[in-house]
């Protein structure tokens, strides 16, 4: 006997579909993706003399943005999952723009005012998507995560077709705090109970006007944002450690930049590396509870080390 109500004979779209994409044609499976077409909309009453009503459009451009989730997974073979590789390289090197597939992101790739809100809706992929923050993170009590904030245009009209691949191999396990590890020149820092790495690439957008032709052959008029840059990039990281009977006064960090000190942070086939940290001063905050110290860092570079890649990530 059918259940009664709205559900009978439906069949809704559920989450199941979105949690996989392709990142440069290779699958990943994900815990949350909000990638989606975005456009700031507002109303102004402020060029008109009639009155305090809103008469006036402001209609922004568009551009792809929104963000990612994953565990970091091996496969049976023991090797990273390529999709995550492709997201850490272009971190590390933003100037190669990655493209996403996925089941959700629709766009009208012309200008809103040519057509009707809700016509010419297309399922499209995400042709030039750069990464503006990434970070991973574990501790003890979770598993190892990556989260990728992004920004992006339509390079090009590509209407998406991606549902599911036919043929996946995707058997592997998640990577958890006992694959992780670090360290550094002066200490094995073995007492580690929380580390976060983040990759921080600054963005602007620019927008241009574009002549509107009458004839319908040679309008190119659209409000998608045309070019990305990139203005700055940083590579940052923090861990909290649990501190034995005398503070460990020797690993106490006290700021600066320490040459050659090599911290390196694994997470499992994956190692970040950097060459010369520049410190903030630890923080010692005393608790009733285990006493713990932050050390935070930025990793300092070569004008150029940002833009080519292996300069941060490695893998086994």
């Amino acid at each position: 006997m059918p259940a009664p109500g709205s559900l009978t004979r439906a069949e809704y779209a559920t989450g199941l579909l979105v949690r996989s994409v392709k990142v440069n044609g290779y699958y990943l499976l994900l815990d949350n993706c909000s990638l989606n077409q975005n456009q700031e909309i507002e109303t102004s009453e402020k060029y008109l003399q009639g009155g305090p009503g809103q008469s006036v459009s402001i209609i922004d451009a568009k551009k792809i943005s929104g963000q990612i989730s994953c565990t970091l997974r091996i496969n049976k073979n023991g090797d990273i999952e390529n999709g995550v590789k492709e997201l850490l390289k272009h971190a590390e090197c933003p100037i190669n723009a990655l493209s996403i597939q996925t089941n959700h992101a629709f766009s009208h790739y012309n200008i809103t005012a040519d057509s009707h809100a809700t016509d010419n809706n297309e399922l499209i992929t995400i042709s030039t998507a750069v990464i503006s923050s990434l970070s991973i993170s574990c501790s003890p009590d979770n598993e190892v995560k990556v989260t990728a904030d992004f920004e992006g245009m339509l390079d090009s009209r590509t209407i998406e077709d991606f549902i599911l691949p036919d043929q996946l191999d995707i058997l592997g396990r998640s990577i958890s705090w006992g694959d992780c590890d670090i360290s550094r020149s002066e200490s094995s820092m073995r007492n580690s109970n929380s580390i976060d790495v983040t990759v921080t690439n600054t963005l602007d957008t620019p927008v241009f006007l574009i002549p509107y032709f009458e004839d319908p052959d040679l309008s190119i008029r659209n409000d998608q944002i045309h070019h990305i840059g990139i203005t700055a990039t940083k590579w940052s990281g923090k861990t909290t450690e649990l501190l034995r009977k005398g503070a460990e006064i020797h690993t106490h960090i006290h700021g600066g930049w320490i040459e050659q000190d090599n911290i390196s942070v694994r997470f499992g086939p994956v190692t970040a590396t950097f060459i010369t940290p520049l410190y903030k001063i630890a923080q010692l905050p005393l608790t009733p509870s285990v006493f713990t110290r932050t050390t935070e860092w930025v990793g300092l570079t070569r004008p150029t080390a940002s833009l080519t890649p292996g300069g941060l990530f490695s893998f086994e």
